[in-house]
């Protein structure tokens, strides 16, 4: 899905609910955030997000060990040699963070269960 090949920030998050409900609670979400053009990939459980001129977010939902594991990547979709202004445009890792939690807290309500951020260890601010 993405046109990158490397994340530019990536995260995941644990939620206490099957991956199956995780899945349908985050697809609504997306649809329903009018950030952006949603492409769903039911079979692999992933979607992708794609705003603004840079912005792609992609989200894969997985079983993990009976909980349900959210991985979520940021890919820079910047076209040619506007890619390096990215930077001066984007929200900062901080803001991504939070605002990765922001949705897990949304969806931990919608399910009515509990979820937990990991940030990735390269990710500094």
């Amino acid at each position: 899905m993405s046109d990158s090949k490397k994340s530019t920030w990536s995260a995941s998050g644990e939620m206490d609910a099957p991956p199956k409900e995780v899945w349908k609670a985050l697809v609504s979400f997306l649809e329903q955030s009018g950030l952006g053009k949603v492409t769903i990939d039911e079979v692999e459980r992933r979607a992708s997000l794609q705003g603004e001129w840079w912005y792609r977010g992609e989200y894969i939902v997985k079983d993990h060990n009976g909980r349900t594991l959210i991985q979520y990547r940021v890919y820079n979709i910047a076209p040619g040699t506007t890619r390096w202004l990215v930077p001066l445009f984007a929200p900062s890792n901080r803001k991504l963070g939070e605002q990765f939690q922001d949705m897990l807290r949304t969806l931990g309500k919608t399910l009515r269960a509990s979820g937990r951020y990991h940030p990735n260890k390269s990710t500094s601010e």
